[in-house]
């Protein structure tokens, strides 16, 4: 489920970081060939892509509090804000967090697992940006969850994307995630490479549409 992405604009003046931090995943969806997906994080910036630089992506800019996903088939960029309050554990649900091995957390709902994380203490900027993310997004994640038929509804969803967005960075960067549904993500490499200030920039022409 690839879904994120470049062009022209202006750069944000306090973006002026000489180097840029790569980091590449393999993922894993059930019933789909392993591909790899890329971040790259710059200052308080962070792009998640699939390594072509002129496909879609999303940006994530922590000091405005936003996320864009960028699609440039139809020039569309939608603008997610980061919620100001975090999502709250529905009444008498019981999340526990629990280590099973060196630098491995498992999180689990009302007994139910709902993912595993091997941590390293690595790139810890990096870690916390993408835990930024993950909790910007999380109340439009709640959001989609409650619009689901209740007979459809996992819980780990609510709890891995909302009421502990931001779980798996908490340690460090991952290793190796491994999720209920049967997704998993292993780490590749990281490295540091010379900025290119224009992969952060969004399309100035292109239409906006704002994700409530």
């Amino acid at each position: 489920m690839k879904a994120f992405w470049l062009m022209f604009g202006l750069l944000p003046a306090w973006a002026g970081a000489a180097t840029m931090t790569e980091i590449v995943y393999q993922d894993n969806d059930p019933g789909e060939a392993p591909y790899l997906s890329r971040i790259l994080a710059y200052g308080d910036l962070l792009r998640l892509d699939y390594g072509v630089d002129a496909e879609d992506f999303t940006l994530f800019d922590r000091r405005a509090g936003k996320v864009y996903i960028v699609a440039h088939d139809n020039e569309r960029i939608t603008e997610i804000t980061a919620p100001k309050k975090p999502v709250a554990l529905p009444k008498g649900w019981r999340l526990n967090v629990a280590d099973t091995a060196p630098q491995t957390r498992q999180l689990s709902v009302n007994g139910q697992f709902c993912l595993e994380v091997r941590s390293a203490p690595l790139l810890p900027d990096a870690a916390r940006l993408l835990a930024d993310l993950r909790r910007a997004l999380a109340a439009s994640q709640a959001k989609a969850w409650q619009s689901t038929p209740a007979d459809l509804r996992d819980p780990c969803a609510l709890a891995v994307d909302g009421v502990r967005a931001g779980f798996e960075y908490e340690g460090g960067l991952p290793l190796a995630i491994r999720y209920a549904d049967g997704r998993s993500r292993s780490y590749r490499s990281h490295t540091a490479r010379e900025a290119r200030p224009e992969l952060f920039v969004l399309p100035a022409s292109y239409q906006h549409f704002n994700l409530k």
